[in-house]
């Protein structure tokens, strides 16, 4: 067994106890690079410095790095521990219908939060955090996430989480303009604003905002009205992994059910482990900001692949919303 691994993640999304209890059970020496968000993530694996060994994309990184070769074709025999795997997270994904560069770590959905201790609404919808933005401007924040946010626009607006055509960017566009007028910040690690009270409304995971009513801060989470995202996040391979079979030997302890379960306490999220779903405790199996109710999951969509047109035109609108910060 190789005795390095090198892992690249974002901030507080892999427990710390499994990163402990895979190091003594196999002898490898683990270290985390962190990064802000997933942006930051693909441009680290574009990056002309050594490869990590694992890594945990979002379905839409998986898209993209496996069509530029950077995602190792995975060895199904090399994971046993695939057989725990509900089936629909194994096989008939969008971005990875076969599972052949990627296994789920999770999912959830996007939607927004807020303190109502501070907000004192009841917001449901898109139109509701728009509106109540510029209330408690200055205290509003949003993911530094391409896809979430320009999809919470378009759904505002009646349109599909995944559109591109020029009208409706282009509407998405003044929308974002509008809102961003009242936002403190475009942050992915934006839980330690809610806490410390810097904000009280965000556009975010349902995973935070149960992590930080574990932690004591009263949050309300909400899947808008008009619809949202549901998303999934993945462990995966560099194809040129210098330590691939410790890479291999994570990826098959992670999908250990007790590990799996230990990973979704941690996160907050909801796992695609059948097995590991039933070692948690039912106050999380029966929590519906994580495993929403079957007419809520109807309203949401997957964040499906992009054509190339439609790709480039949605890239642009992100750098004229951030440009004009």
């Amino acid at each position: 067994m190789e005795k390095d691994l090198a892992l690249l993640s974002w901030p507080n999304y892999i427990s710390p106890l499994s990163i402990e209890q895979f190091e003594k059970e196999f002898g490898v020496r683990v270290s985390v690079e962190i990064v802000p968000s997933a942006v930051e993530l693909l441009e680290r694996m574009r990056a002309a410095s050594p490869p990590p060994d694992a890594l945990v994309p979002p379905d839409y990184a998986v898209r993209e790095l496996s069509a530029e070769g950077r995602l190792l074709t995975l060895d199904h025999a090399q994971l046993p521990n695939l057989q725990h795997l509900e089936p629909r997270f194994r096989y008939g994904r969008a971005h990875d219908p076969e599972g052949r560069v990627s296994v789920i770590k999770d999912w959830g959905t996007t939607g927004f939060m807020y303190r109502p201790d501070v907000v004192t609404e009841s917001p449901q919808s898109w139109a509701d955090f728009w509106r109540l933005a510029e209330k408690y401007s200055g205290r509003v924040t949003v993911l530094d996430s391409p896809g979430e946010v320009i999809g919470a626009a378009l759904k505002m607006r009646g349109h599909s989480y995944n559109a591109t055509d020029a009208e409706a960017l282009a509407q998405a566009r003044a929308d974002l303009l509008r809102l961003k007028l009242h936002l403190c910040t475009f942050e992915t690690n934006y839980r330690p604003l809610l806490a410390a009270g810097d904000a009280c409304l965000a556009l975010g995971w349902n995973g935070d905002a149960a992590a930080l009513n574990a932690e004591g801060v009263r949050v309300q989470y909400v899947v808008p009205v008009e619809g949202s995202q549901i998303w999934e996040d993945d462990w995966a391979i560099a194809a040129n992994a210098p330590h691939p079979e410790a890479a291999y030997a994570f990826l098959n302890f992670v999908l250990r059910p007790e590990v799996a379960a230990q990973e979704a306490r941690y996160t907050r999220y909801a796992t695609g482990n059948r097995a590991a779903l039933a070692l948690l405790n039912e106050s999380m199996r029966q929590d519906t900001s994580t495993y929403p109710p079957e007419e809520v999951l109807q309203k949401l969509e997957a964040g499906m692949p992009l054509d190339a047109e439609g790709n480039r035109r949605r890239k642009e609108l992100w750098r004229e919303v951030k440009r004009e910060a």
